[in-house]
């Protein structure tokens, strides 16, 4: 279960970057909503549809979509926009507009790093 989260909000993160690259889009709608929104749709349908729970339960999918938002939001953003950016939708997400960005990248890069790690412990006993 832990491990269809954590791909939920790795594939929701893409997702939204993928979003703001429309500009009309993204003059319109709440980037943060959106990953939040497809984050829980991701989860939902992760959880509840049997194959994709068995495939995206475990460490190594886990790692493999971790290398692929990393690689995905270096190509879309750029070594300019990385930093900014995915901190920039989460607190637009959370309505936290006095938070820093520093605070939010290492929030981030700690709940990637924490989640693939609890991923790795948690597989063992959910099979």
């Amino acid at each position: 279960m832990i491990a269809c989260l954590y791909n939920a909000l790795l594939w929701s993160m893409l997702i939204t970057v993928a979003n703001l690259q429309n500009e009309w889009f993204d003059m319109r709608v709440n980037t943060g909503g959106i990953f939040f929104a497809v984050a829980f749709v991701l989860a939902l349908l992760f959880s509840m549809i049997k194959p994709l729970r068995k495939k995206l339960n475990s460490f190594a999918m886990c790692f493999f979509s971790l290398v692929i938002t990393c690689a995905g939001l270096f190509y879309l953003l750029g070594i300019e926009g990385l930093p900014v950016i995915p901190a920039s939708v989460i607190r637009e997400g959370l309505m936290q507009n006095h938070l820093d960005f520093h605070v939010i990248n290492i929030a981030l890069i700690a709940a990637a790093l924490g989640g693939l790690i609890l991923t790795l412990f948690t597989t063992k006993y959910e099979r």
